[in-house]
């Protein structure tokens, strides 16, 4: 680990404070909530320290068989705002640390709309690299309910054909329904495995791993869906408020269905957004990891926006 605290052990006084920096801006990213570092906390080695005034989160990314890599997300605030002066000396505190266990201080996860206040802070000291398998997509939730326009039509088409041809009940998660909802993603994952590169079969493991950290929120402010063919789970999505603050924007952390199923992934994802809150404008379905079939799906749907993610050695 290289900062000072885990996300394990965690107190409500923790979590409390540690959502007052991930409500403390709009960073416009699937990456910057307490739901989503706690859940990927063991895969990625997470830990986290307030540094001055902002929250450093640091991980560990594979670089190679034998060497391991460790990586800094952006400083985060509580105040709605970054003072340069003290976001500088926040920087220049972490690359010590980092340098002190051997590492260069590498800050990843920058959201594009917020690479200015490093190169700001740190000058010729950084160059912001775009990170593309990085950045989430982002759509406008009436788009991904009314599915109109041509842009759209092949979705609109999909989606009638399930709500022709099948009878299916439409239902919110319970504590009780997880033992069920696991095995139904674990079955989907399995059957994924048959066809997935090589290279990509760890990510599909680790998902595993963190979806079940994900299922111990049911029922304590995760936002569920399922859809039952013939009493049988066959589509399940999960996911978040970005903030604990408003209900603007939602994060899709999980969405699986049977894809043997026409429409099926189409009607998931409507029934999903029809119920969402009249104040939520977003839905952030995350990033596609470089994996060509996932962006080419993310893709189809015509992101009303793409939120950048950036990156950059401190030399």
């Amino acid at each position: 680990m290289i900062f000072e605290r885990t996300f394990d052990n965690l107190t409500e006084e923790d979590i409390a404070l540690l959502n007052q920096y991930f409500d403390g801006f709009d960073y416009q990213s699937s990456s910057h909530t307490f739901l989503a570092n706690y859940i990927w906390r063991d895969t990625h080695h997470l830990s986290w320290q307030i540094i001055g005034e902002y929250l450093c989160i640091a991980g560990r990314g594979d670089v190679g068989e034998d060497e391991r890599e460790y990586f800094m997300s952006f400083p985060l605030t509580r105040t709605g705002k970054y003072d340069i002066d003290s976001l500088r000396y926040t920087i220049c505190e972490a690359k010590k640390i980092f340098e002190k266990r051997g590492q260069k201080l590498d800050i990843s996860l920058i959201p594009g709309h917020m690479v200015h206040y490093l190169t700001e802070a740190m000058g010729d000291a950084v160059n912001p690299q775009h990170d593309r398998d990085d950045d989430d997509y982002i759509y406008l939730k009436e788009d991904l309910i009314s599915l109109g326009g041509r842009k759209l039509h092949q979705k609109k088409n999909h989606l009638n054909f399930f709500l022709r041809n099948y009878d299916f009940t439409y239902e919110e998660a319970t504590p009780e329904m997880v033992p069920e909802i696991r095995e139904y993603i674990r079955s989907k994952n399995e059957y994924k495995l048959g066809e997935t590169p090589e290279e990509w079969k760890d990510i599909l493991e680790m998902e595993n791993r963190a979806i079940d950290e994900l299922l111990k929120f049911v029922g304590n402010g995760l936002l569920t869906g399922i859809i039952r063919i013939g009493g049988k789970i066959q589509a399940v999505t999960m996911g978040e408020f970005a903030r604990t603050t408003d209900r603007k924007t939602v994060i899709v952390h999980v969405e699986k269905a049977d894809d043997r199923i026409r429409g099926l992934y189409q009607a998931i994802n409507n029934e999903f957004c029809k119920r969402l809150p009249e104040e939520t404008v977003y839905v952030n379905r995350e990033e596609d990891m470089g994996m060509e079939n996932l962006r080419k799906t993310k893709l189809s749907y015509k992101p009303y926006k793409m939120g950048e993610k950036y990156s950059s050695i401190v030399k």
